[in-house]
C-alpha cells in the first residue's frame, strides 16, 4: 500500500510539474491532486527538493525506455537514431494529446527550470543529459566504422550537436504547439551528425 502512495504521489508531481514548473507547483497541490494527507507525503519525501528529484528519476526512466528499445535495436546506426527521434516525437504528441499543448521535454524543461541553482538535482539532470549524449555517441562511433558517415567526423562533437539541436527543436516545438516539428527535425540533425568537426 506503501509503495503504492509512493507511486501516486510521484505520478501526481510528474503531471502537474510538466503541465507547468516546478516553482509554480506547490507540495498541497500535489497532495490534493493525489488524494494523499501532508504527512503521507512527508512520510516518502522530507521536502519538496526530495519530491523533486523522485519526478526527475521517474522522467529518467521513462527517456531510458525509448533509448534502450531505439538504440538496443539491430538496425544500422543511424537507423537508430532515426528511430530515437520518431519515438521522441510520439512521446510528445501523445502528451499533448494529454495535456492540450506540447509539454516539452521532461528533462529538458528541469534542466531549464533547476540547472542553475546548486543542489543534487543539476547534478542528477547533468547526469542524464550525458547518458543520452553516449548514446548518439557510440551511435555516430559504430557509423563512422561502417563508413556511413564522411572521415573526420567527431563522434562526441556530433553527439553533443544533435543533442543540443533536439532540445533547441523541442523549446520551438512547445512554444508553437507543433510536435511535428521534432520528427521533421530528422535531416536536420543528420546533417550535424555528418558534418565533419573543423
Amino acid at each position: 500500500m506503501t509503495d503504492d502512495t509512493r507511486t501516486r504521489l510521484v505520478r501526481t508531481a510528474r503531471a502537474l510539474i510538466h503541465g507547468s514548473s516546478f516553482t509554480d507547483v506547490g507540495i498541497g497541490d500535489v497532495c490534493r491532486e493525489a488524494g494523499v494527507h501532508r504527512g503521507s507525503l512527508y512520510h516518502f519525501f522530507p521536502s519538496k527538493d526530495a519530491l523533486g528529484l523522485a519526478v526527475i528519476d521517474a522522467n529518467r526512466e521513462l527517456l531510458d525506455a525509448l533509448l534502450d528499445e531505439s538504440f538496443g535495436s539491430e538496425a544500422p546506426p543511424l537507423e537508430r537514431i532515426d528511430s530515437f527521434i520518431r519515438g521522441f516525437a510520439g512521446m510528445l504528441t501523445a502528451a499533448r494529446d494529454r495535456m492540450g499543448s506540447v509539454p516539452g521535454c521532461p528533462i529538458g524543461n528541469l534542466a531549464l527550470e533547476l540547472s542553475g541553482q546548486p543542489g543534487e538535482a543539476r547534478n542528477r539532470i547533468a547526469e542524464i543529459l550525458t547518458a543520452w549524449e553516449r548514446y548518439f555517441r557510440d551511435a555516430i562511433a559504430e557509423a563512422a566504422l561502417r563508413g556511413d558517415i564522411p572521415a573526420g567526423v567527431d563522434p562526441d562533437a556530433a553527439a553533443l550537436r544533435a543533442l543540443a539541436f533536439l532540445q533547441g527543436i523541442t523549446l520551438m516545438a512547445k512554444a508553437h504547439d507543433r510536435p511535428t516539428l521534432i520528427a521533421e527535425a530528422r535531416t536536420a540533425i543528420r546533417i550535424l551528425i555528418e558534418t565533419p568537426t573543423t
